[in-house]
Formats: structure tokens, C-alpha cells, sequence
């Protein structure tokens, strides 16, 4: 019965999201829970080294961060190469950068995990354990005897069966009690599901066993002796760490994490070598004994992390492309951020074993000679990575010699600021006011993994300056100017919505549509997540202007990463058919493109 309840929420649901009623998905109020993040470059400890002296070479390095830089469908925002515990090559694609904590999703299992190992050996807990036993002031009245029987183990290898999951928890305020009264689709320890509540439950566990979150848990046992600072974890409505995602890390944090492991739970703190975890809690969570049947680049799972294809490899895995990959063989660790459309392995996975997997050649247990004029070229592809490439400037290429012998006698003549385009000069200073709509500043995807469901848009103010354009955005509750690049540098800023503040990069450029119309193309990365909010302003008539609002990843690759997070098999196809048989495919595909790609109409509304 609880089941069929659940599943109905879940429509009402998805029905609020496909008539666009964003405002009333939550079933309880919203509470801002992100702050402005202040960029922080610092290493934390983590030494740096060249390639060479790593036994690398930085030709090889410079090749794979062009191989991720070539490929359509990753994405990439920070990477962050490790050898032998030195940093040995870290880039960001502009507008992002590796200063900015970034969205972890689900990689945020594995912190979990460690947290466990560490309460297990302190005897908080034994794997052994009963789930249930840790909540009896949320004794059901009728319990499914399969929920009775999960175990901490089950938890942490995701073979506890659980069909409460991750959309339960948009329309459940309390999350342990919508867990505790479901059931499972299999019996505990039986098969594979993949579920973040599975985690979640774990946080909540711990919570109960320490009095204490899992940041104020972890602080002296994991954050503070890696050098991690500043540490914010979403919560639940009842003010729990999300646990299965929530987690937000800048990309060398992410690397020390990996570093860790790959250490065997071993950290030098103040000088002195420390066992953070036990090395016998590493090797359990890492031995992979649980077959999965999710993702095309993974056979094994372990304590809340995957197995990789390399020898004795593993990876702690985040959703649309956030990676940490452990290389024992090769004494490597490789992080990194992105936007991938992929819910678990995305074609990063094979470009790190291609270049540093079981058959990569060149790589050395011995240091290589210095290759000055590669490891150069290293860093300055390094330093011309852009991720929206539409708008990227051209590539600077290095001058001759003898011009940059001169460049130190003969002062260089500063170039004229770029004018305005005179194809959107007709929009220069004006205030539109914009039709009914469902759509948002915030992307579609950010919006559901933060329940930060905004008001629609209901003012554009545009303005031009050489180089650059003004955009002034207005819902219900927020106004926020942004300023996007026209000369192909991004500019840096923040919005405000509904109370959170999100870092943004922006870019524009002027190109054309269909029609060969002028078309103000703006796109607005969300430079601490995997979103970008892109925006194509076209001016119809003196008066009008039509806005075609897409983003990336794209919503249809969310409602496929929607549709899959709802459970098992059984789950998934019974809530697929409710959905259809309330809403009908032909009309859901309709809905799927106007939400994917809202196109809206503005009229101004000053004079010219």
C-alpha cells in the first residue's frame, strides 16, 4: 500500500514538472542551504612536480588533456593528475576552475563509506547490524520482514533492495521514515541495485551512533588532516547529510581523497605519518565483491565504490562526470569535474586507461630526463582550455624568438576595444517584459538535484559595451545582472536565487538563426556545478524579442537519469506506466521538448 502511495506522489510529481508548476513541486517549504563559495587555490599540502621528474612524459600528459578537451560528449571542467602523491598537471576549462568547490553527486558515497570504516573500528557499529534497530521511534505498523532484514552491509553494497530512492526524497520530508515504511524488490543481499537512500540511511545511521553530522563527524578524522576546509554537505529536510550525494569538493580535495586510498588509509599530518583508517577497512572497501549490472565501465562494487578496468584499479563515481580514478599499478590518482551527460561512466574512463592504464607506454618507475620545451607546451595548452569553444578566442601562439627579444625593447601598441555588433545595437538598453513561461535562470537539472524549484522569468533588461554584454534577469523573488564575454574571455560573477548563491562564467556571441536573424547566443555556466543556462535572444520586431532557453546537460538526458533512478525494474516500469496512462506519450514527448528547449516571447517595455 505504501508502495502504490509513494509511486502516486511521484507522479503528482512529474506532472507539476511537465504543466511547469515549479513552484509547487516542493511539498515543504525550501530552505537555502548554499553559500558563496570563496575561491581557494591553495594545495592544501599537496605537493607539485613536472611530469618528467614522475617518470611521465609531458608530451604523453598534454595528450590526454587534449583527448578530453576533443571529445563532444564529456564535457570536462577540472582535471587534476597525480603521480607518486605530487600534482603533477592540473587544468580548468575556462569559465571553471579547480578554486571552486564543485558539485560531487554520488562520489559522495565513497566519503560515506569511509566515514563507516571509521565509526566500525571506534564500535559504533558492525556490519552486522540491522538497519531498523537504529530507529525505533519509527516502528511502522506493518514492516515488510525484507526491510527488517538490511544490514549495514547491504547499505554499503547496494544490494539492500530498497525501492524507496532518489525521487522518493523530493516528496518525502522525512526520509528514513518513507524508507522504513517501504519495501524491497528482492530479498537484502541477494542482487545489485544501485540506490542512493542506501547511503543516505548510512548518514543517518551515523547521525543516531555519534550525536553528530557528517561533517562535524569527518572534520577531525578526514577534513582536517587532509587540509580539506570549508566543507558543505546538502541536508535533508529533517537537517541530515544527504549522504548519497550533497557533497562539495574542489578538484585537489578530491585527489587527496583518492591519494588516500591509494595509500592504504595512510596521511602525513604535522610531519607525522598517521592511519587515518584502517588499511583492512581500504582493502574491503576496495575489494569489488558484489557484480553489478549498471554502467558500461564497471563489473564490480565495492564498500560505495566502483571497480575500474585497470589492474586493481577503482573509482569513486559522481553523476554526470565526476571522477576519482585510483591507479595502484601506476602510484596515480586522476579527479575530475564535468557536465557529462553519462548517470555513471562516460567516455573519460577509456581515455584514462589508454594513457595511463595496463598497456600506456612511456611511463617510467624512474625519473626522465627534463624536456623544457615539452613540459612548455604542456602548460600553455593547459592554459587554453575553454569549455564553451563557440567562444573561446583564438589559440595564442607562442612568438619566435627574436619577436620576443623585441617585445622587451619595443612597447607593444595596445589594440583598440572591440565595438559593440551593430547587429544587436536595435537591443542595446532595452527592458522586455516576457510572457508567461516555465522557464528559469537556473537549469532544469540543478533545480532537481537541489529541490531549489525557482519562479519563472519575467524581465530581460539587455545592455552593450565593447567586449562585453549586461543582462539583467528578473523573477518572482531575485534580480541578477550578468555580465557575459563577447571578446571570448568569460566573465566571472554570482546569482542569488531563492536565497542560495551560485558562481557563474559567462560568455556571448552574436551568430544567426534559420531565418538568418540576428541571434544573441549567451551562456551562463554555473561554474560549481555540472549546468550551463544557455540563451538565444532574437529580436522579431522593433518591439519584440523571442528567447530559446536550452542547457547542458540536456533536460532529456535528465529524464532518462529521472526515469532510471526509480528503483529497481519492477519499480521502474510500473511508474512509467502510471505516468504514461495519466499524461499519454504523445503529449509527454511534446512536454519533454517545450520543457527541454521553453521558447518565450518579451515586449519592451521602455522607450527607445
Amino acid at each position: 500500500m505504501m508502495d502504490l502511495i509513494s509511486q502516486m506522489k511521484m507522479v503528482d510529481l512529474l506532472m507539476k514538472l511537465f504543466r511547469g508548476d515549479m513552484q509547487h513541486i516542493n511539498p515543504y517549504p525550501f530552505t537555502p542551504q548554499k553559500q558563496k563559495n570563496i575561491p581557494n587555490a591553495d594545495s592544501g599540502g599537496l605537493p607539485r612536480s613536472t611530469p618528467e621528474r614522475e617518470g611521465i612524459p609531458s608530451k604523453q600528459v598534454q595528450r590526454f588533456f587534449e583527448e578530453l578537451d576533443n571529445c563532444a560528449f564529456i564535457h570536462v571542467h577540472s582535471a587534476m593528475v597525480l603521480r607518486h602523491g605530487r600534482i603533477i598537471a592540473e587544468g580548468s576549462w575556462k569559465p571553471y576552475s579547480g578554486s571552486y568547490p564543485h558539485m560531487m553527486f554520488s562520489l559522495s558515497k565513497s566519503v560515506v563509506s569511509f566515514a563507516v570504516g571509521c565509526a566500525v573500528e571506534e564500535g559504533l557499529l558492525s556490519l552486522e547490524d540491522k538497519a531498523v534497530s537504529f530507529f525505533q521511534d519509527k516502528n511502522a505498523l506493518f514492516r515488510s520482514p525484507k526491510i527488517n532484514n538490511i544490514t549495514i552491509l547491504h547499505l554499503l553494497n547496494m544490494t539492500s533492495g530498497l525501492k524507496c530512492n532518489e525521487v522518493n526524497s523530493v516528496v518525502e520530508k522525512d526520509w528514513v521514515r518513507g524508507i522504513l515504511q517501504s519495501d524491497c524488490a528482492f530479498e537484502p543481499g541477494t542482487e545489485f541495485s544501485y540506490n542512493s537512500m542506501n547511503t543516505y540511511l548510512l548518514s543517518a545511521i551515523l547521525n543516531r551512533k555519534t550525536g553528530m553530522g557528517l561533517v562535524e563527524y569527518l572534520t577531525p578524522r578526514l577534513f582536517e588532516p587532509l587540509g580539506i576546509q570549508d566543507v558543505h554537505w546538502d541536508v535533508c529536510p529533517l537537517g541530515i547529510e544527504k549522504g548519497g550525494w550533497g557533497l562539495w569538493l574542489r578538484i585537489v580535495d578530491m585527489a587527496k581523497l583518492g591519494q588516500l586510498y591509494l595509500q592504504k588509509g595512510r596521511w602525513v599530518v604535522d610531519g607525522v605519518e598517521k592511519q587515518l583508517v584502517s588499511e583492512s577497512w581500504i582493502e574491503a572497501s576496495t575489494k569489488m565483491d558484489t557484480p553489478t549490472h549498471e554502467g558500461d565501465y564497471s563489473t564490480g562494487y565495492g564498500y560505495q565504490i566502483w571497480s575500474f578496468g585497470a589492474k586493481s584499479a577503482f573509482q569513486f563515481n559522481g553523476m554526470l562526470g565526476q571522477y576519482v580514478v585510483v591507479l595502484p599499478e601506476r602510484d596515480m590518482v586522476i579527479a575530475i569535474t564535468s557536465g557529462s551527460p553519462s548517470l555513471f561512466a562516460d567516455e573519460t574512463c577509456p581515455i584514462i586507461e589508454k594513457y595511463f592504464g595496463d598497456d600506456a607506454s612511456d611511463l617510467s618507475e624512474a625519473p626522465l630526463p627534463n624536456d623544457i620545451k615539452a613540459l612548455r607546451a604542456l602548460r600553455e595548452a593547459l592554459g587554453q582550455l575553454y569549455a564553451i569553444r563557440e567562444t573561446a578566442p583564438k589559440p595564442k601562439r607562442t612568438p619566435p624568438l627574436m619577436a620576443r627579444l623585441l617585445r622587451r625593447f619595443v612597447p607593444e601598441k595596445e589594440s583598440p576595444p572591440p565595438a559593440v555588433p551593430e547587429a544587436v545595437l536595435p537591443l542595446n538598453h532595452g527592458q522586455f517584459a516576457l510572457e508567461p513561461n516555465s522557464a528559469a535562470l537556473m537549469p532544469l537539472i540543478l533545480q532537481g538535484t537541489t529541490n531549489n524549484f525557482g519562479s519563472s522569468l519575467t524581465q530581460i533588461g539587455l545592455e552593450f559595451f565593447p567586449g562585453e554584454c549586461r543582462i539583467t534577469l528578473t523573477d518572482g523573488t531575485d534580480t541578477n545582472p550578468i555580465v557575459a564575454g563577447m571578446d571570448g574571455t568569460p566573465r566571472r560573477g554570482c546569482v542569488s536565487l531563492n536565497g542560495e548563491i551560485y558562481a557563474v562564467g559567462c560568455t556571448a556571441r552574436v551568430t544567426a538563426d534559420e531565418d538568418d536573424r540576428p541571434v544573441l547566443k549567451v551562456f551562463i555556466c554555473f561554474i560549481e556545478t555540472p549546468s550551463v543556462r544557455i540563451m538565444k535572444i532574437i529580436q522579431v520586431s522593433p518591439d519584440r524579442i523571442l528567447i530559446r532557453f536550452d542547457e547542458l546537460p540536456s533536460v532529456e538526458a535528465a529524464i532518462e537519469v529521472l526515469f532510471s533512478l526509480v528503483g529497481g525494474r519492477e519499480s521502474q516500469s510500473s511508474l512509467n506506466k502510471l505516468f504514461l496512462d495519466t499524461l499519454g506519450q504523445q503529449r509527454l514527448d511534446q512536454r519533454v521538448a517545450e520543457v527541454s528547449r521553453p521558447r518565450v516571447r518579451g515586449t519592451r517595455i521602455n522607450a527607445d
